[in-house]
């Protein structure tokens, strides 16, 4: 059931949200305790912060950039048109591991931590008998919750890197393969600074000998977007090169890591998922490197490469998908019953060829929000795109078709109400964030006091 049915149809839940969880826990750990023929699946969920979709091999990059995770998507499923729900790090991930709206969820910065009675993947799988892990390169309390063991994944380099260091991934794989894990790895290897060893600049950038430095610093994009470097096609195409480089490396050191699982004699028992919170900016919109700041595409659509039991092998998926969907997916491949909470769907009626009708993408910048459906693209400032026929952005159609835009500021509405229903069933202490038009909307409607 959809999470609008569920919101707005006849059933109203009365329990706290903590007692519900606990039962579906209970539940999910029947489901692993019994009833399956095959023994659970192993999880291993990799997120390459800041990766856009439209660099990777597997969904059609002209350049040979991930040539590891390019045969992962032949041993199963690339799905083309997946969007992110936030354009920056922490509402996105928490939206990934929660399946919750950022509206929904509240958390929009780092040092935010979700609230604990919002249950999320991990806990999930942790009280279905999983063994659970986090190596991320950010520490402190973000990947707290549902985890059994946390690592800061410090480069051992100065370029700030830390897939490097994934000889203690492997090592905690070795040592945890004895029963069914979860395993969750975050890195900013394709992040900024954008500073790989110069082999790999060899092999993207060879021969640059303009103005901007071997390797591209955040503050070298900020002179850039201030406009106070007279630089030429080339140079811009310089630090998309760099970007391309650290993104080759990044695929030679995950190979290593799908090669140790191979070797642990555990790959076919495990669903292996490679995806990204955000994209990038190279310029589309007159920015380089700035993402958080914006709701276009460069920065929503992202990388989703599910193989495993349960996944079809070299199938690629065109309708739109969803970051939010990937935690009820992994779940229900897993044997798994979803918390009521999940705003996401699990996709395997997608590439099963069961849903005919695309599913609405919404994503989330505070008050900014956009709303996809179909060929359509709605921002809550009122402009539209048509997607099929411009890509990348360029023309706001809103005024010559207003019945489009119309219609779409009304879907948007909708998505709003269900976060705000939705948003006093899993504990959030703060307020839905709107604009004053839509607070006026919504107000009118009788959605808000």
């Amino acid at each position: 059931m959809s999470v609008i049915l569920h919101l707005f149809g006849t059933v109203k839940v009365s329990a706290r949200v903590v007692v519900r969880l606990c039962l579906c826990a209970f539940i999910a750990q029947l489901t692993v305790g019994c009833g399956q023929d095959a023994p659970p699946p192993n999880v291993i969920i990799i997120s390459l912060d800041t990766l856009r979709a439209d660099h990777v091999g597997a969904a059609g990059y002209e350049r040979d950039t991930t040539p590891n995770i390019d045969q992962l998507a032949e041993e199963g499923t690339t799905f083309l048109n997946n969007y992110s729900q936030a354009p920056n790090t922490a509402p996105s991930h928490t939206s990934i591991l929660a399946s919750l709206y950022p509206s929904v969820h509240g958390v929009y910065r780092h040092g935010q931590v979700l609230d604990p009675e919002v249950q999320t993947l991990p806990e999930v799988f942790q009280q279905a008998g999983y063994r659970t892990a986090a190596f991320t390169q950010l520490n402190g309390e973000t990947y707290k919750q549902g985890f059994d063991h946390t690592h800061f994944l410090e480069s051992p380099s100065n370029a700030g890197k830390g897939l490097e260091d994934t000889r203690v991934i492997q090592k905690w794989i070795s040592e945890s393969s004895d029963q069914p894990f979860f395993l969750f790895v975050h890195s900013y290897d394709v992040h900024l600074p954008y500073s790989p060893p110069q082999r790999f600049i060899d092999l993207f950038a060879s021969g640059y000998d303009g103005p901007l430095p071997v390797w591209i610093q955040r503050q070298d994009i900020n002179q850039i977007n201030r406009g106070e470097l007279d630089l030429t096609a080339r140079d811009y195409q310089y630090i998309v090169d760099l970007y391309d480089a650290e993104l080759y490396r990044a695929d030679e050191i995950l190979g290593t890591l799908f090669d140790h699982v191979r070797q642990a004699g555990i790959w076919d028992d495990t669903l292996i998922l490679v995806f990204s919170d955000h994209g990038e900016e190279f310029g589309e919109h007159g920015l380089y490197g700035r993402h958080t700041y914006s709701l276009y595409n460069e920065l929503l659509r992202t990388p989703l490469i599910l193989r495993g039991p349960g996944v079809p092998a070299g199938k690629k998926v065109t309708q739109p998908t969803r970051n939010i969907d990937i935690a009820p997916t992994l779940l229900r491949l897993a044997g798994l019953e979803p918390p009521e909470t999940f705003m996401g769907e699990d996709l395997q009626p997608v590439w099963k060829g069961r849903e005919q009708t695309p599913r609405e993408v919404v994503a989330e910048r505070r008050v900014d929000r956009i709303l996809i459906r179909d060929r359509y693209k709605y921002f809550s400032d009122g402009r539209l795109f048509d997607l099929h026929l411009d890509p990348t952005e360029q023309e706001d159609i809103a005024m010559t078709h207003p019945e489009i835009a119309q219609e779409m500021r009304e879907g948007l509405d909708g998505w709003i109400r269900s976060f705000i229903v939705l948003q006093k069933e899993v504990a959030s202490s703060d307020d839905i964030l709107l604009t004053w038009e839509e607070e006026k909307r919504l107000r009118a409607l009788g959605y808000l006091d």
